[in-house]
């Protein structure tokens, strides 16, 4: 098997000030699923911005590969 960025599915659990800027820079590049236990969180997240400042509104848009879940 090879392993590579571009085949890989990628799973971050925890959207907080780690984990959403993680999530977001792999979501630049390859698909990326973020787990919240937080609807609202996800709710805006899904809208594009980031009450806790971490990623500014342009960052989530460059993450065509993020999708998030709760």
């Amino acid at each position: 098997m090879n392993l590579t960025l571009e085949n890989s599915r990628i799973a971050i659990i925890g959207l907080g000030y780690v984990g959403l800027p993680l999530a977001v820079e792999f979501g630049k590049k390859a698909p990326t699923m973020g787990f919240d236990i937080n609807q609202t969180r996800i709710d805006e997240l899904k809208k594009g911005t980031d009450s806790t400042l971490e990623c500014s509104d342009d960052e989530l848009a460059e993450a065509i590969n993020l999708y998030y879940q709760c």
